[in-house]
């Protein structure tokens, strides 16, 4: 029976508890119940179950009898856990064979000047979304950053940062179910998502969509196959494999952005430079990642004024700190800066031959 029904004056058991009594009042989600030596013990309406209605106005009992109503109960369970207020929001009009999943950064203002985004993590499917974010630390070691578990079709707020710290990497793994109906296998998810912080200083970075009423920046989870190719593409690649898909039909295609033939940019984040870094020390990594900065300052020390920047990202800065101390003791001959913010937010350098 459900809770819901429970009137003033029908006899319960608690679930979890030894006891039971007469229901006296009810508060909300709170039972009121006065045990067989007169005390009033007020518990929640979940942990309660109805075994014998009271009379009705007609002064007949209700027939349901305990098993039936312990049936009942089962039924509710099986349908919907304790803690949900609500039965789950199943969409017909969703694609099963597509579940949606993505990441959301919301414009979160610039209090004193320093760009903020908030997170939210969106569930665009009929099924139940059970997540966990990590950070893989230099060292090659997660560490733990939100877990949780969201209803069909919802959404959930995660944290608020610094756009300028989010120029990393996350792992996110997901493992989706149904429980209204039986359903196909989803294979369980395990993606890097890598966030850019220049992707937030851009003019119009955020973007209208159909899960906010604010403009958000949203990066997709579950990956579609075009998806997985385009990322692997050159921006004029991405075009033409949009173009053929219909993506770009009837629209001007943008003014291309003006060539810097005097920039070379290397992005030296280990899943940059490899595929799979699985067994690599944090030194391992650290060494590919300063071979590949020798490499591309000895092609260019005949270059005069050539300009190059080194994206380093921020993390715990080792990385940078690298970079810069090997300038100023072996190319000591050369300068460096801070690359542009609005470019690459705080983790660039600028060197110029």
């Amino acid at each position: 029976m459900k809770n819901m029904d429970i009137r003033p004056g029908d006899k319960v058991r608690f679930l979890n508890d030894v006891g039971g009594g007469e229901v006296t009042r009810i508060e909300g989600k709170i039972i009121y119940v006065e045990d067989e030596i007169g005390f009033e013990i007020p518990m929640p309406s979940s942990e309660v179950l109805v075994v014998e209605r009271k009379e009705n106005v007609t002064g007949k009992s209700s027939p349901q009898t305990i098993k039936e109503i312990q049936h009942e109960d089962d039924y509710d369970r099986e349908m919907f856990d304790p803690e949900e207020d609500e039965p789950p929001l199943i969409e017909d009009s969703h694609d099963d064979t597509n579940p949606r999943v993505y990441l959301a950064f919301l414009d979160g203002g610039k209090p004193r000047g320093d760009q903020r985004v908030d997170l939210h993590i969106v569930n665009d499917s009929n099924y139940y979304c059970l997540y966990l974010i990590l950070d893989i630390g230099e060292d090659g070691l997660a560490r733990h950053l939100f877990n949780g578990r969201l209803q069909p079709n919802t959404k959930e707020f995660l944290d608020g940062f610094s756009a300028a710290k989010l120029d990393t990497g996350w792992h996110v793994q997901i493992l989706l179910y149904r429980k209204d109906k039986p359903f196909s296998l989803v294979e369980p998810v395990n993606e890097l998502i890598k966030i850019r912080a220049n992707k937030f200083f851009r003019e119009n970075a955020f973007k209208s969509n159909d899960f906010f009423y604010d403009n958000a920046v949203l990066i997709p989870i579950i990956k579609t196959e075009l998806e997985r190719q385009v990322e692997n593409l050159t921006k004029k690649e991405t075009r033409e494999v949009l173009k053929e898909k219909g993506e770009l039909a009837g629209k001007k295609p943008a003014p291309e952005k003006q060539k810097r033939p005097d920039i070379i940019e290397v992005d030296l984040h280990i899943h940059e430079l490899l595929d799979d870094t699985r067994g690599l020390s944090n030194a391992d990594m650290l060494k590919i990642q300063m071979d590949k900065f020798h490499e591309v300052m000895e092609e260019n020390l005949k270059n005069k004024g050539q300009k190059i920047v080194f994206i380093h990202g921020i993390g715990n800065g080792t990385l940078k700190h690298e970079v810069r101390r090997q300038l100023n003791l072996r190319y000591k001959n050369h300068s460096f800066q801070d690359a542009s913010f609005r470019e690459y937010g705080y983790g660039a350098t600028l060197v110029i031959i």
